[in-house]
């Protein structure tokens, strides 16, 4: 399992230095570090992904988990510079240290290593889907941001669609998403599955995940 370090990504923010002019007065020059913004809860999460102009790329926290889990899950490992954008877009430039923007990247962060550590003991790792008034489970937003993530690294993933061990769980989820394309693409090589299999399709999820994780530490050493 890899944990990372929210300060690692601070290299792509902006120090928003406040200065002490009474020392500076006296002669003596001094600033001050500003205090990192909390990171927010996934309440608060979500309703920064609803209104932030502009959209983010990213459609809201199930997508987001998604994406994330693709990441911790995949066979590659990718710091948060490489990824950080196609979740929030170009809010990424305006992250100042203290401000909003860093409280959401620190909690997407946050929320990378808590898949790590689901993921590293198996049983535990638990997809955030959405549902509608009718408690109608949505897998489709949590299935295209893990597509969304393989796609950075798809030659990674090659190897795991020659495997059936692995290869099953990775289809069991991309029949999940919504993207048109990759519904025709899926459909040219795979029988459609029927309205009832996709709508129980969800209940698979963590186990795919975890057979995915798993194939990966075996065959790419993961850790």
């Amino acid at each position: 399992m890899i944990e990372i370090d929210s300060t690692c990504f601070e290299r792509r923010l902006h120090w928003n230095w406040e200065h002490d002019y009474a020392d500076m007065h006296r002669g003596v020059s001094s600033v001050r570090r500003p205090k990192r913004a909390k990171p927010l809860s996934l309440e608060q999460l979500e309703l920064w992904f609803d209104t932030a102009k502009p959209e983010p790329p990213c459609g809201g926290v199930s997508m987001m988990n998604g994406f994330l889990t693709g990441l911790a899950a995949g066979p590659t490992f990718l710091m948060p510079n490489d990824w950080m954008f196609h979740i929030i877009g170009v809010h990424e430039e305006r992250a100042f240290i203290g401000n909003k923007i860093q409280a959401v990247i620190d909690t997407i962060v946050d929320h990378y290593n808590l898949i790590a550590h689901q993921l590293s003991e198996p049983g535990r790792y638990a997809p955030i889907l959405m549902r509608t008034d009718d408690d109608e489970v949505l897998a489709g937003g949590w299935a295209d941001g893990f597509y969304g993530a393989m796609k950075l690294t798809l030659h990674e993933w090659a190897p795991l669609f020659t495997d059936k061990q692995s290869g099953d769980p990775v289809m069991g989820i991309l029949i999940q998403c919504t993207d048109p394309d990759l519904t025709d693409m899926i459909s040219t090589a795979f029988p459609a599955p029927s309205q009832a299999m996709l709508k129980e399709a969800w209940r698979a999820i963590p186990f795919a995940v975890e057979e995915i994780y798993a194939r990966c530490k075996l065959c790419f050493g993961m850790e």
